[in-house]
């Protein structure tokens, strides 16, 4: 069963569920988070640790200490010896998502702001671009991120980075729905939207029809404890 955890409230978060959440944490981890120089990319980068080992402990059963993670050659994570759990995480201003699923999946979160439209010349193919500029100048910015969340989502469940050129492949909206399409990518991808609020776009995908329904939103200091805690039992 797929599962989206989407994340907020974290910016006004109890410095006390940041310091302990992160001493749970393997060192090298530790080192990465601190290593951000502002505050809000260290919880972030938290909360987005967070909610992977916590969901994976529940989904697998296993303790946080059994916990081993790795990334293939392109620098994707997962959770090693675990092939029934992929998960993916992507943040944007007050969002951290998670997406979680028994095989592959990609998230994006983007914050919606104004953006030069011509980058879609650079990175999108020749039918999207057609398709973008064809929309009155009103929804164009609304689309431009439409479709760069849906690509994005597509890169990161594959799992080669930009080794996939990102013009190599088309989202295309009819009925109000996104189909996928690629000359050299036969695996049937499907792909979902959802709303968190307006100011963000939110898409996920992944290699079967059974995508979740909606996200499950999480405050981030309740979040945190629940880890402490369960990471804390564990122990005993």
């Amino acid at each position: 069963m797929q599962e989206i955890i989407a994340v907020t409230s974290f910016t006004n978060m109890d410095e006390k569920w940041f310091e302990q959440s992160l001493q749970l944490l393997p060192t090298d981890k530790q080192h990465k988070i601190t290593r951000y120089m502002r505050k809000p990319d260290q919880l972030r980068a938290l909360i987005g640790e967070v909610t992977v080992r916590l969901y994976a402990m529940s989904r697998t059963g296993l303790t946080h200490e059994q916990l081993h993670f790795d990334s293939n050659t392109y620098g994707k994570p997962f959770l090693r010896d675990t092939p029934t759990f992929s998960y993916n995480v992507s943040h944007s201003g007050d969002w951290v998502v998670c997406a979680i699923d028994g095989s592959e999946v990609g998230v994006d979160v983007e914050h919606i702001q104004p953006i030069d439209l011509a980058i879609a010349e650079r990175f999108f193919s020749e039918e999207e671009v057609m398709d973008l500029f064809a929309l009155p100048e009103i929804e164009r910015q609304d689309y431009f991120f439409d479709l760069w969340t849906l690509k994005e989502s597509y890169i990161k469940a594959v799992g080669k980075g930009l080794s996939i050129p990102l013009n190599s492949f088309s989202f295309k909206r009819a009925d109000g729905q996104f189909t996928f399409h690629s000359d050299t990518d036969p695996t049937p991808w499907y792909v979902k939207q959802y709303q968190l609020d307006s100011q963000y776009k939110l898409a996920v995908c992944a290699g079967h029809e059974q995508l979740a329904d909606q996200p499950i939103q999480r405050n981030a200091a309740e979040l945190c404890e629940e880890f402490i805690q369960k990471v804390t039992l564990c122990k005993l």
